[in-house]
């Protein structure tokens, strides 16, 4: 067991050179998969229903399975969206920052009526099946689309959508269970409030230091609907998560610094497995993302997108003078498969035409006024490569324009020179250090993309060309050593290659979603006050560390009245679930 466990620890933390979407190992390569932490998630959304024009907003908590501790392993989950065929809807990956992770579905009009199922997992939990994920009945209703599936049913009062109110697994057990929280209370500045008027919520610590954790609040309009049950992080801790492990044969890997992606390098001529060669990546563009890689002696070969990246296109080549009697394949593996799910009974009765009716004219209002209630991408924090420390850079705005790449090397760009042999173009680097010219290649790139034929680029149109940069020294890059880079960056980071081949392999990468900061509404600023205010979600505060003896957080009711729950989820720094429903109403001033 301890050899297995050496084993497993030594792949993960050098093994991985570099991956996206799913890695995976064949069984024969795993270990002892018990001997190591499980993960589990806990999702905590702001609604189970929903009309066309409002937002599904969640918070992600990944745990450790035993203790209930949030979890460090993964860095990267997946939120889904599925209908009652088992296809998914919306899905977003998600970046984990020491477990904890945000984001919304904006619930479109192409979105039919029906019942749905929020969904929540990472790739380290698919190794013990998909019923082990996190999953919630969701009801969503779009007065704009026709659903062909949909029965209109009524029940003795008409007045509900009918769905079974229990929380429940694939086993058919209800899981909902009493709410005691022992940890936090919360404190309203009174019960009840006027149209635009400032609530605050006073948190408390019950427990002193053992009541800090972190946690996310939502304060949304109660609908006269029966709409299917939230399930509270109480709810969700009494639920058995550790299954054993699957037995398929396929093993999934943990993403522990960033998103994963992996594939095989094979001989053309007999499919034969290539170990022990370099592969490179590029997410091009802005910001772009460069890595090698070396096979395996499978001829396998992983990437660890640690790093942001901007863009979705992504190309991988087999790098070498002899790189066409080669072909690079990325792997792609199945979504996980939800036949197993089982969904609430969807019945829509007429009663509630006029209440979707008015949340439907209220969605349209709001979402004509979003852009003075926008919410505010956070500042995205792109990683420098190393290399660009050490480069000398040429704007090539400060010097005369010349018309070719090659022109410009030769009569701007001093600490390069072009080499010709036979008809062939190559560029090379004058080192700092060394008056002697060096005949060996540098890495050249264009906009993160590896150029291995220079002659494809010497003729390359100078004027999109932003700027270049050299490092003027022997570079070790991914294992391989270079006699110095040059880095080529377009004015608009859209250079495209139109080299074609076996050894190369283009294809679309999912990316995080962006990092938002929730608009708050405060009627402080008096600009507001002549905008219509028909929000139902009066607030969504996902990222609440409560770190004090004390802590308070304020928000604004709008012109809807009625009542509002405040549903305060999350979990102590020591594993301990802590789950908050209370009320407020709004009058009519």
């Amino acid at each position: 067991m301890k050899k297995n466990i050496f084993i497993f620890i030594i792949f993960i933390c050098v093994g991985l050179s570099s991956i996206h979407g799913q890695s995976i190992l064949n069984k024969d390569m795993a270990f002892n998969y018990e001997d190591f932490p499980q993960e589990k998630i806990f999702v905590h959304f702001n609604s189970t229903f929903l009309v066309s024009g409002e937002s599904l907003f969640y918070k992600i908590y990944c745990l450790n399975a035993n203790t209930n501790a949030i979890s460090k392993l993964s860095k990267i989950a997946y939120v889904e969206l599925i209908n009652t065929d088992k296809n998914t809807v919306l899905k977003h990956k998600i970046a984990l920052k020491s477990g904890l992770g945000k984001g919304d579905f904006f619930i479109k009009a192409s979105i039919p009526s029906g019942n749905y199922k929020i969904i929540a997992y990472t790739q380290w939990m698919r190794n013990n099946g998909e019923n082990t994920f996190f999953q919630n009945d969701v009801t969503i209703i779009n007065p704009f689309r026709t659903n062909k599936k949909l029965t209109v049913k009524t029940d003795k009062n008409q007045d509900t959508i009918m769905v079974n109110n229990d929380v429940r697994d694939n086993n058919i057990k209800v899981l909902n269970h009493p709410i005691k929280n022992e940890f936090v209370e919360i404190v309203t500045n009174k019960k009840t409030f006027l149209k635009r008027e400032k609530v605050v919520l006073t948190l408390k610590p019950l427990k002193g230091k053992f009541s800090l954790g972190n946690y996310s609040v939502s304060v949304r309009k109660i609908d006269a609907v029966n709409a299917p049950s939230k399930r509270s992080s109480n709810s969700f801790i009494n639920q058995n998560h550790l299954k054993i492990a699957s037995k398929d044969s396929i093993f999934f890997l943990p993403e522990l610094r960033g998103a994963l992606l992996s594939g095989t390098m094979f001989s053309k001529k007999n499919n034969a497995p290539i170990p022990h060669a370099k592969v490179s990546l590029t997410i091009p563009g802005e910001h772009a993302i460069f890595k090698i890689a070396t096979t395996n002696s499978s001829g396998e070969f992983y990437f660890n997108l640690d790093e942001t990246y901007k863009n979705t296109n992504a190309i991988v080549q087999v790098i070498g003078s002899n790189k066409d009697v080669y072909k690079v394949e990325i792997n792609n593996y199945e979504s996980p498969s939800y036949n197993n799910f089982v969904f609430n009974d969807f019945k829509l009765t007429p009663k509630l035409t006029d209440l979707i009716l008015n949340k439907s004219i209220f969605n349209q209002i709001e979402n004509a006024y979003h852009s003075v209630k926008r919410d505010s991408i956070l500042p995205i924090d792109f990683k420098t490569p190393s290399y660009r420390y050490k480069e000398k850079k040429y704007i090539l705005s400060d010097y005369t324009r010349f018309k070719t790449l090659k022109e410009t090397i030769t009569e701007v760009v001093d600490a390069v020179y072009v080499l010709q042999e036979n008809g062939d173009y190559t560029f090379h680097i004058k080192f700092y250090n060394d008056t002697n010219k060096s005949d060996a290649s540098a890495l050249v790139l264009i906009d993160g993309i590896l150029i291995q034929n220079h002659n494809s680029v010497t003729d390359f149109n100078a004027n999109s060309i932003k700027s270049i940069g050299v490092v003027r020294d022997k570079y070790v890059y991914g294992g391989q050593l270079f006699n110095g880079i040059i880095s080529i960056e377009t004015l608009k980071g859209d250079y495209n290659p139109t080299i074609k081949g076996d050894y190369i392999n283009r294809f679309e990468i999912d990316k995080p979603i962006v990092n938002k900061k929730y608009f708050k509404l405060d009627y402080s600023d008096s600009e507001l006050n002549r905008i219509p205010d028909f929000r139902n979600q009066l607030l969504w505060h996902p990222n609440l560390n409560l770190i004090s003896d004390e802590n308070q957080i304020s928000f604004y009711t709008s012109d809807i009245a009625g009542d509002y729950e405040i549903s305060f989820e999350g979990f102590t720094n020591l594993g301990k679930p802590v789950t908050i429903k209370t009320h407020i109403t709004v009058k009519n001033n």
